[in-house]
């Protein structure tokens, strides 16, 4: 116990820095495998919710835009451009269908771009004598093109969203335009009241919605001179200035607003280019961090103390564990003599069995005869005493009770064979691996007439062939597209012919001989023992079947052949 206690001591300088230092070190890893699962974490969140607003702006922006093109197409409506006195009825008729529609304005638009008639006319700010040949909107359906846009309007003020058809009369040039305004402010006011930090940008990446109102029609990056001037030219946005926001990349899916840093995950919209970006804090992250970091260091900390105690007391306790583990080798080692004289007798019993099956094949010959011999002499009346003749037939009755328990010791008793449905015994099976066969296309075909679908046999055992059959079809399938498993059941003369095919891998240069090998298998190690076939092919031999392969271009085919069950006229059932 002195050398024992003294082991500490010596060491105790080089375990304190080891043990700080896988503390350390643990620390580190534990912070950045953190920060890494929390990044991950918030870059997954963030998409996802990306992809909600992402889905609510194209629903918002999809609506009615069909309308315009409808509306193009009605004459009742484009006879106004030819016709003035029709106006105020159309005026009313879109007037009502703005209404039902749910649209701020629509309009239609000559030539030259003055607005003929209008669902809002007789109201403030009606687009109704207004002039917007300057629109681009305007502009590309006038040159025969269907036109959407995202502007502040000219006259109401508010912004919107415009789409243009234009208006033909047979194949000629566009004699005006219909067009249609769609209010997205409810869309901006439910993007500001949601509590999260979202916003769109157009191919200019000027803001056109976002979470924070303060965000809107700023450019994330500064506008070319250009751009600039394409958009003054086309009252875009009015008369805004366009500041431009503090907006930086730092790197992939983030970025800096406002001097504040954000994981951004970012979709492009269905309409006008437009992109979503929604933006979460990464203070978010690092606050995750800290405190997994603190939990699991101060965990580490503890266990690496508890270890370093448990480290002191083992040293102590080393060498009564080391005496314990002397006596346990030497209790071990008489287990192991005597589980070596166990093999040994096992051995014997093996030897002793297949000796017995030996001499009970020899006995039972030449006590057939015995008996065969001695009824002959009974009956020439060679031998006269009745008593000598009973007595000598108890003995040949008793050689062959012993013969008989000789056999039950060498060989399991055969189990009883019974009239089995094969029909039964293939929808039990598809039954026990119907969980496995959903997957896959599977199919039993029968005949149509089911009275020479029975043989004799054990149906449990039966059932464990065409189970272990299927199994192996299944396996094979596994990585085939379409897996495609099927059975049918063909009557010939007076055998029954089964065959289990699968589309899959095949089996390759294997015989069929290796396949009923005990231990030989084409699976993957650890997959099976290799004695399902082994064993089937037993059974199906003791039902005075036959086991072979059928031809397959690909996949595999096992055909089963079972004797028809005879009735006791010897006519099949």
């Amino acid at each position: 116990m002195t050398q024992a206690a003294q082991v500490p001591e010596k060491m105790r300088k080089g375990i304190l820095i080891t043990l700080l230092a896988t503390v350390l070190l643990s620390v580190v890893l534990t912070f950045f495998g953190a920060q890494g699962y929390f990044e991950r974490q918030t870059a997954e969140r963030a998409h996802n919710r990306m992809v909600l607003y992402q889905r609510a702006l194209n629903e918002a922006l999809r609506q009615h835009q069909h309308l315009p093109f409808v509306l193009a197409q009605d004459q009742r409506f484009a006879a106004v451009l030819d016709d003035p006195a029709l106006v105020p009825d159309v005026n009313e008729a879109l007037r009502i269908l703005a209404q039902e529609a749910k649209l701020e304005a629509i309009y239609l638009m000559d030539r030259s771009g003055l607005v003929l008639a209008s669902s809002n006319a007789g109201v403030p700010n009606s687009f109704l004598g207004q002039n917007y040949s300057f629109r681009p909107y305007f502009q590309e359906a006038l040159n025969g093109a269907r036109s959407d846009y995202f502007a502040i309007g000219a006259t109401s003020g508010r912004p919107g969203y415009f789409v243009a058809e234009p208006v033909r009369s047979g194949s000629g040039p566009a004699k005006g335009v219909f067009a249609i305004k769609l209010d997205i402010s409810e869309l901006q006011r439910s993007w500001e009241t949601s509590n999260e930090i979202v916003l769109a940008v157009n191919p200019e990446n000027i803001v056109v919605l976002a979470s924070d109102p303060d965000w809107l029609y700023r450019p994330t990056t500064a506008l070319t001179n250009a751009e600039r001037a394409a958009i003054v030219d086309s009252r875009q946005f009015g008369a805004l200035e366009l500041a431009p926001l503090r907006y930086k990349t730092l790197g992939e899916n983030r970025i800096a607003l406002d001097g504040t840093p954000f994981t951004v995950a970012s979709g492009a919209a269905d309409w006008q280019g437009w992109t979503v970006h929604y933006l979460q804090p990464e203070a978010a992250i690092y606050r995750q961090t800290f405190v997994a970091t603190a939990l699991l260091g101060s965990l580490i900390a503890i266990l690496v103390g508890f270890a370093t105690y448990l480290r002191s007391r083992r040293i102590e306790l080393a060498y009564a564990a080391s005496e314990q583990r002397r006596r346990e080798l030497l209790k071990t080692n008489k287990q192991l003599e005597k589980a070596q004289i166990e093999l040994a007798r096992s051995a014997q019993l093996a030897a002793l069995g297949q000796l017995a099956a030996s001499v009970t094949h020899e006995l039972g010959q030449p006590i057939s005869a015995f008996r065969n011999h001695l009824a002959a002499a009974e009956i020439s009346g060679e031998i006269t005493s009745a008593q000598t003749a009973a007595n000598l037939n108890k003995l040949v009755e008793r050689m062959e009770a012993v013969t008989r328990q000789i056999r039950f010791f060498a060989r399991a008793r055969a189990e009883v064979k019974t009239r089995v449905s094969i029909a039964t015994v293939l929808e039990e099976t598809a039954q026990m691996l119907s969980a496995e066969l959903a997957d896959v296309g599977f199919s039993v075909a029968l005949p149509e007439s089911d009275e020479n679908l029975q043989v004799a046999g054990n149906q449990i055992q039966l059932e464990q062939v065409f189970t272990n059959l299927l199994k192996n079809a299944l396996h094979a399938v596994e990585n085939t597209d379409t897996p495609e498993i099927g059975i049918t059941v063909t009557p010939q003369a007076d055998m029954l012919h089964i065959r289990v095919c699968d589309n899959g891998t095949g089996l390759g240069d294997a015989k069929l001989a290796d396949l009923q090998e005990p231990f030989f298998s084409t699976k993957p190690s650890g997959v099976g023992m290799g004695l399902g076939l082994a064993i089937a092919t037993e059974i199906i031999r003791d039902h005075g079947g036959t086991l072979s392969l059928g031809e397959a271009s690909t996949g595999a085919i096992f055909e089963v052949s079972l004797p028809i069950w005879q009735d006791h006229t010897g006519e099949s059932a």
